[in-house]
């Protein structure tokens, strides 16, 4: 018998009734769910910010004492643990396929595995090292350094090393978050990894290099190149002075330095290089123009040639070229220097005396005399009476150094060259598709030493990826002469250079304006978009220099005033890692770059 209308009625009041309690219980149970999910993310932030807290010092500390860093790791184990099993609980598994949230959440557990595994099976390599390295005796009665005990190490440093610089690459590549208390956890892992990435990378570079630096294969003649930045060159400065760096088993000695007027005996540059450099103020290519080129395998070859035409030519196993900044951390390092009139140099004010003091405070003739007897003075010191504290922090400096182009250690032997090249002391322009780098180098036009005043501000931008792995950037570069009237009342000729004839016999600057030939490398295997400019730019063009292809034009910077340049970049399909700048280095230890990520 069929169920009457009355009956129909209450079943779908039922049915109705039924979905909507459902759906409450559906609502609660998110609502339930999310509040959960919110708390436990709150406590792997938490656990994750006091992992970071507990190797705060590490990047000072991590060789120093092999107890103090075992009980940062065994700290912050604890907390990486912790991070780690909340992130993966079934809740999160859920939430990592919703919309929005969902990359958010494949972030914060990406995080927590990097982190984990770098307190579980990297950090804890580094306590053996240290407590090698504080039970032994680094230097022998006569003050040379053992070589053998740091060479023991370096299968070991390597190896650690590798495993950190592939944890950074991955915590690197983890998608961008979007909520904030995500991207906050992810800001302050990613700076605290990048810390220690960059310092053990660094002192691993060191540990690579410094044996056979010093001669553990045998005697070792380098040649010595003293730059200045303050009249800038692609890849570091003028060179003012070349000479000799003998090492023997671990002994050090520091040949006579030749000012550059005594070994002008000819151009080095081919083609390429000089048509890139044919004005405003064509470059000779002597010896005082090398890092022109940004590549130290051809720098090397140029300053052997010149070497080999002069009256001091011998056999060169290398070359090692450092800067008043190298110099200045080698002084903070192996104790203050006192020159000839008094004045003491020390770990603050040694750049600035060389790059911009000296050229005030002492007479031209006896300029050159108080560099070499500094650079003598500070390089002898440095490797010489080697202690535990002193290996460590010239590791570190060494590392920032050659980053930032103030230090170059190039060998000629094949079978050494991974210890030098393959360790990151021998810098080219940008050449590898993996690790993206954009070139941006200058190179001072009005004979001077305004380099000093160049101040120097950039951001990269990450704007995007394509399908086939390649990211794009949009960068900002501005670089502003920030000489004033005042400091140019204090300035010579020297300092400030002034009117010169250039191509055609045309004027190139005047007192106090830089004019700086610029060059942009793109990453390799990848592009610059169109280069666009406010401020004094001219002559820009499109060309190729030693087989690859660059953009150049000419900035001129009056007192006070500024050129920005914006371009956009993509990289290769093969990148692992963000792109960062190479650039000229300055008379700091570091430039202002902003990456924006």
């Amino acid at each position: 018998m069929p169920r009457s209308k009355h009956t129909k009625k209450r079943t779908a009041a039922h049915v109705a009734l039924a979905i909507v309690i459902l759906c409450l219980a559906l609502a609660v149970s998110v609502a339930v769910a999310g509040l959960l999910f919110y708390k436990q993310a709150q406590t792997v932030k938490n656990e994750e910010q006091q992992a970071v807290s507990a190797l705060s010092g590490l990047n000072e500390d991590i060789l120093k004492n092999a107890d103090s860093l075992q009980a940062a790791v065994s700290q912050a184990q604890q907390h990486t643990v912790e991070a780690k099993r909340i992130s993966h609980n079934p809740l999160w598994t859920v939430a990592s396929i919703m919309p929005y949230v969902g990359n958010d959440i494949t972030t914060v557990r990406g995080m927590a595995e990097v982190m984990d595994n770098l307190t579980h099976n990297t950090l804890p390599g580094f306590t053996r090292i240290a407590k090698t390295i504080n039970e032994t005796q680094l230097s022998n009665t006569n003050g040379q350094l053992d070589l053998q005990t740091i060479a023991d190490m370096q299968d070991d440093f390597s190896s650690i090393n590798n495993q950190l610089q592939k944890q950074r690459t991955t915590y690197d590549n983890l998608p961008t978050p979007k909520i904030a208390i995500v991207a906050t956890a992810y800001r302050q892992g990613h700076d605290k990894l990048d810390t220690i990435a960059k310092t053990v990378d660094g002192m691993n570079s060191a540990m690579q290099m410094v044996p056979e630096l010093l001669g553990q294969n045998g005697a070792r003649t380098y040649l010595l190149a003293i730059q200045t930045p303050s009249e800038q060159r692609s890849g570091g400065g003028l060179v003012g002075s070349l000479g000799t760096f003998h090492t023997d088993h671990g002994a050090v000695t520091v040949g006579d330095l030749h000012p550059d007027g005594t070994l002008l005996n000819g151009g080095n540059a081919n083609a390429d290089e000089m048509k890139v450099f044919n004005g405003p103020l064509p470059f000779s290519f002597d010896l005082r123009d090398t890092f022109a080129v940004p590549d130290i395998a051809r720098n090397a070859q140029m300053l052997n040639d010149t070497w080999q035409r002069s009256p001091y030519a011998c056999d060169i196993d290398g070359l090692l070229a450092i800067d008043p900044v190298f110099i200045q951390g080698m002084v903070g390092i192996s104790g203050d220097v006192q020159l000839m009139d008094g004045t003491v140099l020390n770990g603050n004010n040694t750049a600035q005396y060389l790059l911009n003091t000296i050229y005030k405070a002492v007479p031209a003739e006896q300029q050159d005399s108080y560099f070499d007897y500094v650079a003598q003075t500070v390089l002898n010191n440095a490797f010489n009476n080697m202690s535990v504290e002193k290996l460590l922090r010239m590791g570190q400096t060494i590392g920032d150094m050659t980053k930032e182009r103030h230090l170059y250690a190039y060998t000629f032997h094949e079978d050494e060259a991974d210890h030098f090249q393959g360790a990151g002391t021998a810098k080219s322009a940008p050449g590898s598709k993996t690790q993206p780098q954009v070139g941006i180098y200058l190179n001072e036009q009005n004979s001077s030493k305004l380099g000093w005043y160049i101040d120097r501000k950039a951001t990269v931008t990450a704007t995007g990826r394509a399908k086939d792995g390649a990211r794009s950037y949009h960068v900002q570069y501005t670089m502003t002469n920030t000489l004033t009237d005042a400091e140019m009342a204090t300035c010579n000729w020297y300092i400030l250079g002034g009117f010169q004839n250039g191509v055609n016999g045309k004027l190139v600057g005047e007192a106090g304006v830089s004019v700086q030939r610029m060059l942009f490398y793109a990453p390799a295997g990848g592009t610059i978009g169109n280069i666009t400019s406010t401020g004094d730019v001219r002559d820009q063009r499109k060309t190729t220099m030693d087989g690859q292809a660059i953009t150049t034009n000419v900035a001129y910077l009056a007192p006070g005033k500024s050129v920005t340049f914006e371009f956009d970049v993509t990289t290769s399909p093969e990148v692992q890692s963000n792109l960062v700048i190479d650039q000229s280095p300055s008379g700091k230890m570091t430039n202002d770059v902003d990456y924006q990520y």
